[in-house]
């Protein structure tokens, strides 16, 4: 079967790419003086789709720059205004939050979205990955992990680990399918709008799938047309009735599948994440690393486990649909990693409070006209 390269690169939205929404949460904030890290998040994800340009704005500052000092200058004068969400990008302003400018100077400056060894970055496999937290689990810091899917997979979470053994908290958005707001809020009702809701259909790949469907079969096949699909593209029918009928019901039964379990700004308790969330990330890391670039089929409860973390399908895979029919089209050059970037908070409580206030008051800064 020949699989032209172009499938679906020219509009398949992956998140770490540099393209990462808005209305207010529905839980109540404590007073200024008790104002969490995580509350400042939370008041500033009603902008998470604004605040999608601060990680290119950060990369190109940070390359530019020739030391920290130059960067957070000219980043204090940066304007917001990005026009979607996505994962990589909501880490981009949340991890801004709890560890400032300064700090991810070396992280911006030397990581390339796709390979972070230079930046700081370790690869973890899934095995190891319990030892990597249980190693810092005991500290009388605030720890914040950066954990990434990158080169042939994709996507992103900021974890928070709380002082003193206190719990873990997880942040996450997904491209073309909800915001960080979505995810920390309290309830759905409302949120969802197939086109620009806090909680939406995949339009974007649904763009993408037709137009590689009109390429491959002459401008005749389409996701409403699959009766056109040329016999060689017949095996990927599934993949592609699942993106044309992706509706409320179904986007929101996978959503509401993750988020009332790890999201809502819940806590997290040591002994559920370890053996409950870090356990099914384990699976998707082993699987991944085992099966980069195999033919075989996509498994049904790896597709599953993803949902049960993510809360959106992964666009990439299909089960039953050979795992590398699109990585390969689109990544091949690539290898599978698990990547982590452990950054603990240097104080007690009241001064990472006071930094998480500071750094959250650039970010609302930065979203004033200028």
């Amino acid at each position: 079967m020949t699989r032209p390269s172009w499938l679906l690169a020219a509009a398949l939205p992956l998140c770490l790419t540099l393209t990462a929404c808005g209305t207010t949460t529905d839980q109540p904030l404590p007073s200024v003086e008790e104002l969490s890290c995580h509350d400042r998040i939370r008041e500033l994800s009603a902008q998470d789709r604004k605040l999608s340009s601060r990680a290119d704005h950060k990369y190109q500052s940070a390359k530019e720059a020739p030391d920290a000092e130059h960067f957070v200058s000219v980043m204090l004068t940066s304007r917001e205004n990005g026009e979607a969400f996505a994962c990589g990008l909501t880490r981009a302003w949340v991890t801004e939050v709890f560890e400032g400018l300064e700090r991810q100077y070396s992280e911006y400056r030397n990581d390339d979205g796709i390979d972070g060894s230079r930046a700081g970055y370790q690869i973890v496999h899934g095995d190891g990955l319990a030892a990597l937290f249980q190693s810092h689990a005991e500290s009388l810091e605030t720890v914040i992990y950066h954990v990434r899917h990158t080169g042939t997979e994709d996507h992103v979470v900021t974890v928070e680990q709380l002082p003193r053994g206190q719990g873990y908290r997880i942040y996450q958005s997904y491209i073309n399918a909800y915001s960080l707001n979505a995810w920390l809020s309290a309830s759905t009702d409302g949120l969802f709008d197939a086109d620009a809701g806090e909680i939406m259909v995949w339009r974007g790949l649904q763009t993408a799938a037709n137009a590689t469907l009109a390429q491959v079969s002459g401008g005749k096949a389409s996701l409403d047309n699959l009766d056109a699909l040329p016999e060689e593209w017949r095996f990927a029918r599934p993949y592609y009735e699942y993106v044309r009928d992706y509706d409320e019901a179904r986007v929101m039964a996978n959503f509401e599948k993750a988020w009332t379990r790890y999201g809502q700004g819940r806590v997290l308790p040591p002994a559920e994440f370890f053996d409950d969330y870090l356990v099914k990330l384990a699976r998707l890391e082993a699987y991944f690393r085992q099966n980069d670039h195999a033919s075989k089929p996509f498994p049904e409860d790896i597709w599953n486990t993803w949902i049960d973390l993510y809360a959106s399908p992964n666009p990439l895979h299909f089960p039953g649909i050979p795992h590398d029919f699109i990585t390969d089209l689109l990544l091949a050059d690539r290898d599978y990693r698990l990547e982590i970037l452990v950054v603990p908070l240097a104080g007690d409580d009241a001064a990472v409070k006071a930094a998480c206030a500071e750094n959250a008051r650039i970010l609302g800064a930065s979203l004033a006209e200028p």
